[in-house]
């Protein structure tokens, strides 16, 4: 059974998110893009990196829940009436594809309009399907073993 309390709070944070969307900046590329380089911090590593370096480790991913605020994007637009779609149906929809580099940086290769969705609505974790690389430790590769070098 549905309360209206329920359908109330479903209500607003639908609106809510909605005019979330509605004042983010103008973006470029479609009629309906919006910018959300303001949002989230850009990858340093480009979108082809990351796809390529995914599929790669694909089969090694582990499903994680990550903070929205720690994954960095690949892309700096979205379209606006996308991501209110998806506003309404976030539960229903697959999990990103988040690869987190040796250096900690977790980018987002698939799943831009998914992870401004679930930052409209306030969400602060995610659940990612999360490719990890092991840290590369060189602690050891400039330090001579002869010590007369």
């Amino acid at each position: 059974m549905i309360r209206l309390k329920d359908l109330i709070f479903e209500t607003t944070t639908y609106e809510t998110a909605i005019s979330r969307i509605d004042t983010l900046p103008a973006g470029k590329l479609f009629d309906d893009a919006k910018n959300i380089e303001g949002v989230f911090k850009k990858s340093k590593y480009d979108w082809n990196e990351v796809i390529v370096t995914y599929e790669r480790h694909e089969d090694e991913h582990h499903i994680k829940f990550v903070n929205i605020s720690d994954i960095h994007i690949t892309q700096p637009n979205i379209q606006a009436n996308k991501v209110k779609e998806i506003i309404s149906n976030i539960n229903k929809l697959p999990r990103i594809n988040v690869v987190q580099f040796s250096d900690g940086e977790m980018a987002i290769y698939d799943g831009h309009h998914r992870l401004t969705a679930a930052w409209a609505l306030g969400q602060q974790q995610i659940k990612v399907n999360l490719v990890k690389l092991p840290k590369y430790d060189a602690s050891g590769i400039d330090t001579p073993n002869d010590p007369t070098m």
